[in-house]
């Protein structure tokens, strides 16, 4: 074997191992603090499928929260009344920005100016400011942590992707969308050990009507138990606001002062596991060949 071609498989091999041991950014949370639970977020909404969702998931007693886009709200008249339907059902409501640009391109100033700016249109709605966000397309590097940071919100990423985005127009996205969901949860999922949280947008229709009903049925018969990204993380969902009392776990409410970035607690996860195994196999081909 070429040395060029080891040394390839070894660079995978360390790749892998720093994927599997390198922490997230300090307020970038991708698992939820405590095990058994999956966490349903919708990114891009409010939207026309948003009002459905809420029936679906009233219909299974789930409560998720919505990654919601000022400019959304800005675009329908309708859409803060639906923002404060989905408030008033117990769900959790969160930024996803104003203007769902990348939030890595801009200054310190106008990072901020766009979670105040959706903080504002959120308030106008629901009457409450959120203190989880999560940036467009989950990028967030350490400038844009540590600005979160300062503005004392909690940066919601998510490890289970159902690609609805990606799906939509293709044909079976259904099918292709759940294949994540089997994949992460159903099949290789421990609810002793693992936690979840999960993408969907409710800005596509598929997704809304036909996805969502099959992933909590799916998620449920394996025995999670689905949460808000508050119960999730442990930390108040609004500013000003304690949190909820729990499911069957009675998390005791924390002020919004101690809302600073929280680092969920366990080992590596699944994914970070199976890259590291993954360069240990292309390791030891190289040993055989």
């Amino acid at each position: 074997m070429k040395v060029s071609t080891i040394l390839s498989f070894s660079a995978l091999f360390m790749a892998s191992i720093a994927s599997a041991a390198a922490p997230d950014l300090a307020n970038k949370i991708d698992t939820c603090v405590k095990p058994g639970v999956v966490a349903l977020t919708f990114d891009d909404g409010p939207g026309i499928y948003t009002e459905q969702l809420l029936t679906i998931l009233d219909k299974h007693k789930v409560k998720a929260t919505f990654f919601v886009l000022g400019i959304a709200m800005a675009s329908n008249a309708t859409f803060p009344a639906v923002l404060k339907k989905v408030y008033d059902q117990g769900h959790q409501v969160a930024s996803h920005t104003f203007n769902h640009n990348p939030l890595d391109q801009m200054t310190v100033d106008v990072m901020k100016k766009e979670i105040t700016d959706n903080s504002n249109a959120i308030f106008n709605a629901i009457g409450v400011r959120p203190l989880y966000m999560r940036a467009p397309q989950g990028a967030c590097e350490a400038l844009c942590t540590k600005t979160m940071e300062e503005m004392n919100q909690v940066v919601s990423h998510w490890n289970v992707d159902s690609f609805d985005w990606k799906n939509r127009d293709l044909p079976d996205p259904v099918g292709l969308s759940m294949t994540q969901f089997n994949d992460f949860i159903v099949k290789n999922g421990n609810v002793a050990t693992d936690s979840f949280i999960t993408l969907q947008h409710d800005i596509h229709q598929f997704s809304v009507e036909k996805l969502t009903d099959q992933v909590i049925t799916a998620v449920k018969a394996k025995g999670f138990r689905f949460v808000t990204m508050e119960e999730c993380i442990g930390k108040p969902a609004y500013e000003g606001v304690a949190m909820k009392p729990t499911g069957t776990d009675g998390a005791k409410p924390t002020s919004p002062s101690d809302n600073k970035g929280a680092t969920p607690t366990g080992g590596a996860s699944m994914t970070q596991v199976g890259a590291w195994a993954m360069g240990i196999v292309a390791l030891a081909s190289t040993l055989v060949l």
